[in-house]
């Protein structure tokens, strides 16, 4: 192991150069780097005894006191599973924001590590005490990776699709829409799951969302803009226009060709009273230019998706 230039001084310049270095790395490093990076091994056990350093993990630290943070606690796990490591699955999807953290800490993170063999390492912490850190063996391939608010994660594409190995199809549906709104996932991401993922676990579940995907998909604001629009697509209607800007104001989807318009309703959004009257505002204001307008609540649409995409098509002419 390379060292740096020995931290030198009292013990409290030692400690406000540890401030810093910590400050960098979200209040957590591992003993190796410490060490690389000029801190003496006797120097780190004191602090240790003193509780300036606490450990989270195996040879983990976190700076005066227990984590409290996802980042925080993944920047743990990577550190973990030692060197070359990514977040994968549902630790890089959260990551991402493609899957919703459940509130509090991580009982798991999903690690993915080019050497060794699968292992485990569980928290040492008050606040770890049920987190485990699960690691695989995974040779990561060019292109796989990325940096994601200052951490090593799995690019979106491969997230994914180690995310859907265990998971139902609709966080997978929920997943895969996530990715696409927030520009995680395009045509370059469709290309490489083809050519790269075909025999991994998850590719089975998520292989029927890929064949669905268009660019459109890109432009949707919510989950269930995307689910209707994949809804759509499935059932062969053409393919309409996303958030399309008509007579001044945007709407959710538009079929030129026939004046139509269609407004997706969230519920959580569109029950405001506020929201409800700006909605007639503009309904009203296509109608009086012709366009023939309907809203479709969400609540409406997950009962039957298809029926109720059908049943806009026949109005629509479509069938």
């Amino acid at each position: 192991m390379e060292v740096t230039t020995r931290v030198t001084g009292s013990a409290t310049d030692q400690l406000r150069v540890l401030y810093r270095f910590m400050a960098e790395r979200d209040f957590v490093a591992a003993k190796d780097e410490l060490i690389a990076n000029g801190f003496s091994d006797s120097r780190i056990k004191n602090w240790v005894r003193s509780g300036r350093l606490i450990t989270i993990v195996r040879s983990v630290y976190s700076y005066g006191r227990d984590v409290r943070d996802l980042n925080a606690v993944w920047r743990a796990g990577l550190l973990a599973a030692g060197p070359g490591s990514a977040l994968t699955g549902r630790s890089a999807c959260e990551s991402l924001d493609i899957v919703k953290a459940k509130p509090g800490l991580p009982r798991v993170v999903e690690v993915g590590s080019p050497t060794g063999q699968a292992r485990q390492f569980k928290g040492l912490s008050p606040a770890l005490r049920n987190t485990v850190v699960k690691v695989v063996r995974r040779g990561f391939e060019s292109g796989d990776l990325q940096i994601s608010n200052g951490l090593v994660i799995a690019r979106a594409a491969v997230a994914l699709t180690d995310f859907a190995a265990n998971a139902s199809a609709r966080e997978v549906r929920f997943a895969f829409l996530e990715a696409c709104r927030l520009k995680h996932f395009g045509e370059p991401d469709l290309q490489y799951c083809y050519a790269h993922l075909a025999h991994r676990r998850g590719a089975r579940k998520l292989r029927p969302f890929l064949r669905l995907w268009v660019p459109e998909l890109g432009r949707t604001k919510s989950v269930y803009e995307g689910w209707f629009l994949l809804v759509w697509i499935e059932r062969g209607y053409p393919i309409p226009k996303v958030n399309a800007k008509v007579f001044g104001v945007e709407v959710d989807i538009y079929c030129p060709e026939r004046r139509f318009a269609l407004e997706l309703d969230g519920h959580a959004f569109h029950s405001d009273p506020a929201q409800k009257a700006i909605d007639r505002a503009k309904q009203q204001h296509l109608e009086s230019r012709g366009l023939e307008v309907e809203r479709l609540p969400y609540r409406v649409f997950e009962r039957k998706p298809a029926g109720e995409v059908d049943r806009i098509a026949r109005e629509m002419g479509y069938c």
